[in-house]
């Protein structure tokens, strides 16, 4: 005769069978029926980056289970659009493919012969463009950057571009020109011709409180490598 205990845990390992089959069940009929499908795609922060673009780089059809969407190659597949910097892709759940585009903000240019190169915050070069052939006035509104080998893995352009990015509104549409000879070399060039020796991409917002009382002094050249003991002339 089978014993109360024996039968208890006949009884729980079934009910567990059964959970775990349910469960399987479940996940099957979510990976392999259109239950839980794609229905709509939730695009956010796109910015400037069509909408449709977008769609297309990611390449998910419509009804697609969403358990079967490889979130990671379609993340992969955006970040190929040039003004993208960074993508995220994820599952909402039951029906929404919910996609968050950080774009590339233009920070400089760099002048190439008769080419214009945009570079982003990273120092990463994503739009060009044929002077011959015309270029945007916003870009050209862009400080050019002028060092010996621009590019995101050169300390000098990052430090050049960290140091321009950084300053506000007010001081960084005067700048004309970035010339950086090394990372600790940094000089803007302002409109009306004045040169400000900047120094290093350290402690820009004193530097950039410092520079804008200055400018109310006439002259040609502000030194503001130590913000404490500014000198103009």
């Amino acid at each position: 005769m089978i014993g109360w205990p024996t039968r208890r845990r006949s009884r729980l390992l079934l009910g567990t069978l059964m959970v775990v089959a349910a469960g399987v069940g479940l996940v099957l009929i979510a990976y392999l029926t259109p239950l839980m499908s794609v229905r709509s795609t939730d695009i956010r922060e796109s910015g400037s980056v069509p909408t449709d673009e977008i769609l297309r780089a990611a390449a998910v059809p419509h009804g697609t289970p969403l358990l079967q969407v490889d979130t990671k190659a379609v993340a992969q597949r955006i970040a190929t659009i040039p003004t993208v910097e960074s993508v995220r892709v994820q599952r909402a759940y039951p029906s929404t493919l919910r996609i968050t585009v950080t774009e590339r903000v233009p920070t400089v240019i760099v002048k190439s012969g008769d080419e214009v190169h945009v570079l982003d915050r990273s120092g990463v070069s994503f739009l060009h463009y044929d002077k011959t052939q015309g270029v945007p006035p916003e870009v050209l509104k862009l400080p050019v950057l002028e060092t010996p080998n621009p590019g995101p893995a050169d300390p000098t352009t990052r430090e050049a571009i960290t140091a321009v990015a950084g300053l506000p509104d007010p001081l960084r549409e005067q700048v004309i020109r970035v010339s950086a000879r090394s990372p600790v070399d940094i000089t803007f060039i302002l409109t009306e011709n004045r040169r400000v020796i900047w120094g290093d991409a350290d402690r820009g917002a004193d530097k950039a409180r410092t520079l804008t009382y200055l400018l109310r002094r006439e002259a040609k050249e502000y030194n503001v490598t130590s913000p404490e003991f500014p000198s103009y002339k």
